[in-house]
């Protein structure tokens, strides 16, 4: 279940912008990654400018993933792609919103990322 939620957490920032993953998930699942979206946004106190930017950040950063999941490369491959496409987005973050702004977008990774190890570690018991 936890899992679900960082999938849920990392798919709520393109969850505006890709039909393809929506499609997928229950009304409870959509409703929660709104929650979140919501409160993602609300934290950062977007402007409507700014929300349109990460948007379309988010979109090229999911579309990105979509490929990485449909492609045949190795492991290592994939997560050399995944990487950059990462860096990718944090650039383009970092220059869209302010500082205070993207301390705090970094600081929701970085939980994010301790999450995801959490559960990794339960599931490897």
């Amino acid at each position: 279940m936890k899992r679900l939620r960082i999938y849920l957490t990392i798919a709520a920032f393109g969850f505006f912008v890709t039909n393809v993953s929506a499609q997928r998930m229950s009304d409870g699942q959509k409703q929660e990654m709104r929650e979140r979206y919501d409160q993602y946004r609300t934290e950062l106190n977007l402007t409507k400018e700014q929300e349109a930017q990460v948007e379309d950040i988010n979109r090229k950063f999911f579309e990105g993933l979509a490929l990485i999941r449909e492609s045949s490369d190795r492991r290592l491959g994939k997560y050399k792609i995944y990487k950059s496409l990462q860096a990718d987005r944090d650039r383009d973050m970092k220059v869209v919103l302010t500082s205070d702004q993207y301390k705090r977008y970094q600081e929701f990774q970085k939980e994010m990322r301790e999450e995801f190890r959490e559960n990794r570690k339960g599931r490897n018991r």
